[in-house]
């Protein structure tokens, strides 16, 4: 009986089947290396595109996690989740943020800041009123929280002032007093971060800050869903930079304020 075959090429993959009395053979399939490239450039793409989509932002923010704490955070623990930037909209993303120190602790769900680069830099005198000026930084904070509950600085002073020994922040901890002094520089155009970023605006969604621990009587509980803050700096008396003072315009919806007792067991 004769032996019927048939050969097949696509896409660098060769097929070849045969047919033979008594011992019957299946397809012989043979890749070249066109194929090999192609499936190994193809696995390698969905590997990085699920990198980027759901790993990179964590990625990221593990590493600026880890810079912070080794350069700038030298007290208490920070935690960010993820963090992405977008260059050409100006905007960062960023996601779980955890910043606990002895004094207070700072706890953001999610959020973003977009920074305006695109608008024009007009450099203006210290002086001038730039309430009306354009925005270009907002920020949005969705998941706020603030929670102070010590003052270890207050209570830090106040045992210098008594002469009392240094208990609640050692000697080997405390910082170094800022006594550089105030030149009083006339006013001056571009010297000023003020001219690039004269207002900010910050919009909160389910925000809440609370002052207070278990150890005193009362705690202040101030929560709200939904605020929006305009950040202004005004010139005060003086006449240099240095002497702005910050201005908050605070709109709040559906907000609550609770001055809660709890009771305390000595």
């Amino acid at each position: 009986m004769s032996n019927d075959s048939f050969t097949a090429t696509l896409g660098g993959i060769t097929i070849t089947t045969g047919n033979s009395t008594g011992n019957g053979t299946g397809p012989d399939i043979h890749l070249d290396s066109n194929f090999a490239y192609l499936m190994f450039a193809l696995i390698i793409a969905m590997i990085w595109v699920l990198y980027i989509v759901y790993y990179n932002s964590r990625v990221v923010g593990y590493i600026i996690t880890r810079l912070l704490t080794r350069f700038y955070v030298k007290k208490g623990y920070l935690s960010i989740g993820s963090f992405t930037v977008c260059a050409v909209s100006g905007k960062i993303m960023f996601r779980d943020i955890v910043y606990i120190t002895d004094d207070y602790t700072v706890r953001i769900q999610d959020g973003w800041v977009i920074f305006r680069w695109w608008r024009a830099y007009v450099p203006k005198d210290v002086s001038e009123d730039l309430s009306h000026s354009d925005t270009r930084l907002s920020v949005m904070l969705n998941g706020y929280e603030l929670h102070v509950y010590n003052r270890c600085n207050v209570y830090s002073r106040l045992e210098k002032v008594f002469g009392l020994d240094p208990v609640i922040i050692p000697p080997n901890e405390m910082e170094p007093e800022d006594k550089s002094a105030d030149k009083g520089e006339p006013p001056s155009l571009g010297k000023s971060w003020r001219d690039l970023i004269p207002v900010i605006k910050v919009d909160v969604s389910s925000g809440r800050v609370v002052f207070g621990n278990r150890l005193v009587p009362t705690t202040l509980s101030i929560n709200v869903e939904e605020a929006h803050l305009i950040l202004i700096f005004f010139l005060s008396s003086g006449k240099s930079w240095r002497d702005l003072i910050p201005v908050i315009k605070v709109d709040v919806s559906s907000g609550r304020v609770v001055f809660g007792t709890h009771n305390i067991v000595y």
